[in-house]
């Protein structure tokens, strides 16, 4: 399959060649005849190479005869690149030396005619040996071509697709979706971790299922954690735990080696019942799978943990499956479900043009089932004529073979029916990433653009990015790419491509690409790679790197972990365009990196790197410089403005005082990527060097703007001018100059006015009291933060922003009224209805007011006529540190989650949300005082709130006979005044109750939670703390996991509240049989234990904390699962249970003592070691010296 590169290799190459000529004729009059000539005989050539691409796969001497085009094109290109860096750094001297401006081919120059006269001969060699080639085209019969498109696209009529909100694969499986959900969700499940193997053949839709089964709502509410890994063909322990790190805290984790991983995991997971996903996995052997599943099942021991697995081998299922009895295997889909999902990738929502639908349908039929190959089919057909149709449906009779193979093909013609050589050679150029690996869109854009993919076209007026743009747009709406991740402006951020796709990625490029991992000990005679990764396999260090003549043409590397780059590397790879090192070992960039003159990328970030050599900036042709998470980077190069082609300077220092920013760096006319520009008060770092940066796009941080002294200063960055920023963040410093006159910086941000296109804005501890006219005016905001700005005494009109979705207000110390400006009037914008009614903030969905120690009051929006509909999609809000806040607003239609932190009003606050708000299901408070009590019509309006939080409400006493019919979660804490709780009987109060958590609420007396059946609870995790509760009320609570009793009132004198929580079920129900973790808490006059406890058998972690017991009594070897023991503040015990008691504890795993001195210095090894017995009576070590012990 790799001939179906070659033809577009062969094209890119040439075209390259042929942009270069043209581009440089009438800049030498010594070289142009020898250029026109090149420029007459490559046109020549390439006006038979679509004959050639037909002819070469049945004709051997055409596919050798475009094997010698490749590589005299190749080295034409070289050729020619080297001549125009020189022509670069000749200029780059000139204006260095601030010489007049002459002609590059005038420059009086020792060497001029020399090179010249050199440059002259080369391209008379490169013109002979194209002219050769040439004349064995004719001699082959190779047609030229007449009215073959060149390679420069126009935009095409595209719809962007999101693998959120548009998964047409998921056609027809509803079914399976719930047949799933309810096997992961019964309650009959008691192990610790079950698996259940999704089954099917590539293509048939196995993550796509698993997707929805891990985003179910029904899933979200029965486990307690998720996690998504995509596990591949790599199945190495460390690295899946490193991943499932990833996918718990949304971050790389900081541990690195595998123990570390396991401890930290298991703080995350202790106790929590989980669902993990293996999506793709490959390894049928069992002692790998075993080892991996061995330390995962230590993380928790928690009942009724799953892991959902997705696999094309029956094998890996039979060796994985555990406690499901049998696999969940995929059927293929039907012809019409085939159907469904091809017309909504080719014609999205719209109507089938008329004679293609029966046509379609015939495709659909070839589509056997597969929801991939109809997606990537409707794909290729988008655009498409009636012919097109027929076409493609003639080709799909001709293809056979089993279905591994027929998609397989089926791919095969997506990639042929690309409409552009070089976009074949971009899609081809991404099998140098592993499978499953998520390409981020920019990077990968960057990377066709160096490897010279990319052409820019003055017809349609495009440059690079956008031609690569439009490139990612058509691969992801052919579905060779596939779930696109979108930010909050609608940007696709990074795809995927399918593991099939992959797989038919690497076997057209298999003699460009290479991707290394084990040592070569033998030449490839027949290959010459381009393209080469190596990275370390499992276990494995990576391997050296080959010197042999194979890799000599290497133009992208990529070298991962524990390699870096030297000089005898750079010496041996003189044409690399792109080098990525970034998360290397690499220390410094070698001197000799600046000989690498064809460089165009290099990816340095998340190294250890200190400076850049000077040489650096001898790259002159580099277009992209990545130093992301370069923490130990000092400086950079003085001379860093002689990189004139830079297009993409991707630095963003995690560190706030960071005040690095290259000299001059306004001297790079073509930089499109700048995210972070630090403004000084010398010349070359002054605001006034993004002036002539016109071509920025993406983000823009501007930091240290308290040196920008005027508004004429400010305008010099000539912000208004750089329409392709869509995210700017605006912040001075905490600490600022002297200046205390408002005006100043109100003047300052005046000058700072950005383009409208603007769709993010942040502005950070500014210091003057009002914002700008034009914040209120940029049409397109989706974004606005406003944070720290303390002497800011009144917002601006934001309501009529049409496409506002999130608003955070944060740290404004000056403002205490939100009033009608802030909201806006009627008849602007988009906000007015067609019932003539007005919308203010339509599309707000998420709203933050915080820190705010003065704001009083938030008023209701209010217009002169008609009718006002304010936030009518809002959904999540929150309130914190807003203490003096009295008046809210109470009509929030569609607010769902809301939290209250830090405020006095408790009472004043709760009135307002309860009188308006009926759509809540999360409502946290936090630290509010001023409420005593939760109004019960909060229940009765809210009828789907279902997690309720009250923590350190310390004016809260009651809690009383509130509707409990969907809540699922309560938690109680620190709210100390509280005296009773409770709740009304009847069996639908508790119907939905998952987790009950009342905590540290020393003065509760008064518990009354109605009776309830066993078939009725599905609680699972209830800490108490109590001084009194009352007998037989929790018993039932079956599937109870983790319970905190305590801290007690110390004026209790037994333990009789809790021996009455264990009241035992009728027989033969257990005393809570699914208790795992149990925190009991007690006082120093506390001189026993309850008995019950030795009735917990399924008690794997005990702490016991405050007991004045002396003896831990022998039922303790009763708790056969008990796997950990804490012993804390026991300062009166002395001895553990008996020797035979202990060992009967075969699962315990380690001991924990702490401020227990008595027991602690009985356990001491070395005391034990100096007695001469080792059945000394007052020594304890013998019954213990088998577990671990950990003391402090």
């Amino acid at each position: 399959m790799a001939d179906a590169i070659l033809s577009s290799t062969v094209q890119v190459l040439v075209e390259m060649a042929i942009n270069f000529a043209c581009g440089k004729i009438g800049q030498s009059s010594e070289l142009e005849k020898d250029l026109k000539n090149l420029r007459r005989t490559m046109t020549l050539i390439q006006d038979v190479l679509h004959d050639a691409e037909k002819r070469q796969v049945n004709e051997h001497s055409v596919k050798h005869w475009l094997e010698d085009l490749e590589r005299v094109a190749f080295d034409a290109e070289n050729l020619l690149d080297t001549f125009n860096y020189e022509m670069i750094g000749r200029e780059v001297e000139n204006q260095n030396q601030r010489k007049r401006k002459l002609d590059f081919f005038s420059f009086p120059r020792s060497d001029s005619r020399e090179f010249h006269s050199n440059m002259a001969r080369e391209i008379q060699k490169i013109n002979a040996n194209f002219t050769s080639i040439n004349e064995q085209a004719s001699k082959l019969g190779l047609l030229q071509s007449q009215n073959v498109a060149r390679d420069a696209p126009a935009f095409m009529e595209s719809r962007e697709t999101d693998s959120v909100t548009v998964d047409t694969s998921f056609v027809g499986r509803d079914g399976d979706v719930s047949a799933i959900v309810t096997q992961l969700t019964a309650t009959s499940n008691n192990e610790t971790i079950s698996v259940l193997p999704i089954v099917g053949m590539g293509g048939i839709g196995k993550t796509t299922v698993a997707r929805k089964v891990f985003n179910d709502p029904n899933i979200e509410k029965h486990f307690e954690k998720r996690m998504w890994v995509c596990v591949s063909e790599d199945f190495n322990a460390n690295r899946l735990f490193g991943m499932i790190l990833q996918s718990l805290q949304g971050r790389e984790p900081e541990a690195k080696d595998r123990e570390a991983r396991v401890k930290k995991l298991k703080e995350l997971l202790d106790g929590k019942k989980y669902l993990l996903v293996l999506d793709d996995v490959w390894n049928k052997e069992f002692m790998p799978w075993n080892d991996f599943l061995g330390s995962l099942k230590g993380t928790s021991q928690a009942k009724g943990s799953w892991i959902l697995l997705t696999t094309r081998e029956q094998q890996v299922a039979t060796i994985t499956r555990i406690s499901s009895p049998e696999n969940y295997s995929l059927n293929q889909l039907s012809d019409d479900q085939c159907w469904r999902i091809l017309k909504e990738n080719a014609f999205g929502v719209g109507e089938v043009p008329d004679g293609l639908q029966d046509i379609g349908l015939k495709i659909a039929h070839k589509c056997r089932g597969l929801p991939l190959a109809a997606s990537v089919l409707g794909g290729m057909l988008r655009n498409k004529g009636t012919d097109e149709w027929q076409k493609l449906e003639s080709r799909l009779q001709i293809l056979g073979g089993g279905e591994n193979r027929y998609i397989k093909e089926i791919l095969k013609l997506s990639f042929d029916h690309l409409p552009y050589p070089s976009l074949k050679k971009c899609f081809a150029y991404c099998s140098i990433f592993p499978k499953d690996f998520e390409m981020k869109r920019n990077q990968l854009i960057q990377l066709w653009a160096a490897e010279g993919f990319l052409h820019p076209n003055p017809r349609e007026k495009m440059c690079m990015e956008e031609v690569g743009n439009e490139y990612f747009t058509i691969l992801l709406d052919s579905n060779l790419f596939q779930d696109a991740k979108k930010d909050a402006y609608g940007n696709v951020l990074n795809c995927k491509m399918h593991d099939l796709v992959h797989d038919m990625v690497q076997s057209i490029s298999e003699s460009k690409t290479l991707r290394l991992k084990e040592p070569i000990e033998a030449d490839f005679p027949d290959k010459t790679f381009r393209y080469l990764a190596m990275e370390r396999s499992d276990g494995q260090e990576i391997p050296p790197f080959p010197r042999n003549q194979s890799f000599r043409n290497i133009t992208t590397l990529v070298l991962l972990e524990n390699r870096s780059i030297d000089d005898g590397l750079i010496t041996f790879l003189t044409l690399l365009r792109v080098l990525n090192i970034a998360s290397s070992a690499t220390k410094e960039l070698p001197e000799s990196i600046g000989k690498l003159s064809h460089l165009r990328y290099l990816d340095s970030s998340d190294t250890p790197m200190e400076t850049l050599p000077d040489s650096l900036c001898k790259l002159y042709n580099l277009q992209t410089l990545r130093l992301r998470d370069c923490e130990s980077l000092t400086k950079f190069p003085s001379n860093f403005k002689n990189l004139v082609n830079l297009r993409h300077f991707d630095f963003f220092p995690n560190n706030e005082s960071s005040d690095l920013t290259p000299l001059e760096i306004g001297q790079l006319r073509s930089l499109q990527t700048l995210p972070f520009f630090n403004i000084g008060i010398e010349t070359g770092r002054q605001i006034g060097e993004l002036r002539n940066l016109k071509n920025l796009s993406g983000q823009l941080k501007l930091r240290n703007l308290e040196l920008v002294k005027s508004k004429e200063e400010a305008e010099s960055a000539n912000l208004i001018g750089k329409p392709n920023i869509d995210k700017l963040r605006l912040q001075w410093n905490e600490i600022h100059n002297s200046r205390n006159n408002d005006s100043e910086y109100n003047q300052v941000l005046e000058g700072l006015h950005p383009h409208p296109n603007l769709k993010g804005l942040i502005i950070e501890r500014f210091f003057g009291d009002r914002l700008s006219k034009w914040v209120g005016e940029l049409g397109r905001l989706v974004k606005f933060k406003l944070q720290n700005c303390k002497n800011c005494k009144e917002l601006p009109t934001l309501g009529n922003m049409p496409f506002l979705r999130f608003l955070h207000l944060d740290g404004l110390d000056s403002l205490a009224s939100i009033g009608p400006s802030f909201y806006g009037r009627s008849g602007v914008h988009s906000g007015s209805t067609s019932q003539g009614h007005v919308n203010l903030f339509p599309a707000l969905e998420d709203l933050s007011l915080d820190d705010m120690p003065n704001l009083r009051e938030w008023m209701e929006a209010t217009v002169d006529d008609g009718t006002v509909v304010v936030f009518p999609v809002l959904h999540t809000m929150r309130i914190t540190n807003c203490p003096q806040l009295a008046t809210f607003p109470n009509y929030f239609p569609r607010l769902e989650k809301l939290e209250i932190r830090k405020t006095q009003n408790g009472s004043a606050l709760m009135t307002y949300i309860c009188s308006g708000v009926s759509t809540l299901t999360r409502l946290s408070i936090w630290s509010v005082n001023g409420l005593t009590k939760v109004p019960n019509v909060l229940f009765q309006n809210n009828h789907k709130l279902a997690h309720l939080w009250l923590n350190d409400c310390g004016d809260l006493t009651q809690f009383l006979d509130f509707s409990f019919e969907s809540l699922e979660e309560l938690l109680v804490w620190d709210c100390h005044s509280l005296e009773s709780i409770s709740i009304p009987k009847g069996r639908k109060y508790l119907a939905a109750l998952r987790e009950l958590w009342i905590k540290s609420c020393n003065g509760l007396i008064h518990l009354s939670i109605p009776q309830i059946s066993e078939s009725e609870s599905d609680s699972t995790s209830s800490p108490f703390s109590s001084s009194k509760l009352p007998k037989g009320k929790l018993c039932s609570l079956t599937r109870l996991v983790r319970l905190q009793i305590g801290p007690f009132s110390e004026t209790t004198t037994e333990l009789h509240s809790f021996l009455d929580l264990f009241d035992a079920l009728p027989p033969p129900h257990p005393y809570f049989p699914s208790l795992s973790t149990l925190f009991l808490y007690g006082w120093p006059h506390w001189e026993s234990l309850p008995e019950q406890l030795q009735h917990l058998s399924a008690l794997t972690h005990l702490d016991l904390s405050g007991f004045g017991l002396k003896s831990l009594p022998d039922w303790f070897g009763k708790l056969s699962s008990l796997e950990e023991l804490k012993l804390y503040k026991c300062e009166k015990l002395e001895n553990l249970p008996s020797h035979r008691s202990m060992t009967s504890l075969t699962e315990l795993r380690g001991l924990w003592i702490r401020d227990c001195p008595l027991l602690k210095e009985r356990c001491n090894p070395v005391s034990s070691s100096s007695s001469s017995s080792s059945s000394d009576p007052m020594s304890e070590w013998s019954k213990i010296s088998h577990i671990p012990l950990y003391c402090n």
